[in-house]
């Protein structure tokens, strides 16, 4: 297993999931942390090049050494995260804001969950004990406007309802709006009428990406590599394995999935069948979670758009109970697990297990 820290060269430009076509669209807006389609074309495309004499062009051996635009080939990757150095020089990982979090200022604390459904509760749901976060005679607690990322050494005690601190986006990036105007490469002209505006990421100093994965040649501990719009510039270097939660053998038996990057779905926020990623009987009995988040890009490949995915949001929370023994499975070595019925090879759907 190999894992990278990606920090910029200078500023990033990750697109959402919305097409932006020359004539069709003049503003491409950017996501921070990027999809995980992002990272792992960044990595295929390294590895490519450094560690491969196949011809670019050749797309029948490009797609045996690496995969194609819609195999992963041997890669297994988990995340992106958000990460940065704290002042001791060691890297710290950023959890997005969780969607069952109350605001307090600048901390967090998880909406409190009973342990059955309330007497009250007459509304029909996806599943027999799907039910609320919070008991209606609870105070109403002021959700947050601007959200809070929790730091992953806090994950514990924010699972066990502790009032936890937050970080602020505004201490991790800015962005940075820029203008410009489409050429024609052919005569080394602007193009008449294609304003654009484009949306940058300037992460903080010290501020960048984690991801950890297996299945690429990569024996470098540093050095740079193309990621993201415009082939954008990061340095990497490899660190050593980082302490993460392990998760727990058996299950207990009140569980959350707290997703840390998008998931996508074939029922929209519920997958095809979850005994696909459980061995065991579990039930969903609630979730949190925000409106639906897009996932596309370009295929490089093809030279055409992807198509759009709509996906769970990264944030997002759902609970579980365990009627008797539960496991996880798990698809590779990788100390992050995954759960997406898309794209869970390349780190959607990565998340950590915590109980309630």
């Amino acid at each position: 297993m190999k894992t990278l820290f990606l920090e910029p060269l200078d500023v990033w430009l990750f697109r959402d999931g919305r097409p932006f076509t020359a004539g069709e669209q003049f503003r491409a807006a950017s996501r921070f942390p990027p999809s995980p389609l992002v990272v792992q074309g960044a990595l295929r495309a390294y590895h490519l090049m450094v560690h491969s004499r196949v011809p670019a062009w050749d797309h029948a051996a490009v797609t045996e050494v690496v995969g194609g635009p819609d195999d992963w080939g041997p890669l297994r990757l988990a995340g992106p995260l958000v990460a940065r150095r704290t002042e001791s020089g060691q890297v710290e990982v950023l959890l997005p804001p969780p969607a069952d979090a109350a605001f307090l200022g600048r901390q967090l604390r998880r909406l409190s969950a009973p342990e059955k459904p309330p007497e009250w509760l007459r509304a029909p749901a996806p599943t027999a004990a799907l039910f609320p976060l919070w008991h209606a005679v609870e105070p109403v607690s002021e959700k947050a406007s601007q959200p809070l990322w929790l730091r992953l050494a806090d994950f514990a005690a924010y699972c066990r309802g502790e009032t936890v601190p937050g970080v602020p986006p505004e201490e991790l990036w800015t962005e940075e709006v820029r203008i410009g105007i489409a050429q024609d490469s052919s005569r080394r002209t602007t193009r008449e009428g294609l304003y654009y505006e484009a949306r940058y990421v300037r992460p903080h100093p010290g501020v960048g990406l984690l991801v950890s994965f297996t299945g690429l040649d990569w024996p470098e501990e540093a050095g740079v590599l193309a990621l993201g719009g415009e082939r954008r510039s990061a340095r990497f270097e490899a660190l050593p394995a980082l302490d993460v939660p392990p998760v727990p053998e058996p299950l207990p038996e009140r569980f959350v999935l707290a997703f840390l990057t998008p998931a996508v779905f074939e029922r929209g926020w519920l997958p095809r069948d979850w005994r696909a990623f459980f061995e065991g009987s579990v039930e969903l009995v609630a979730a949190a979670l925000d409106r639906h988040d897009t996932v596309g890009g370009f295929d490089l490949a093809r030279g055409r758009e992807r198509p759009a995915r709509r996906a769970v949001p990264a944030g997002s929370v759902y609970y579980f109970v365990a009627r008797g023994e539960a496991r996880l499975r798990r698809t590779s070595d990788l100390p992050w697990p995954t759960v997406s019925d898309w794209g869970a090879e390349i780190g959607f759907g990565t998340v950590l297990i915590g109980g309630w």
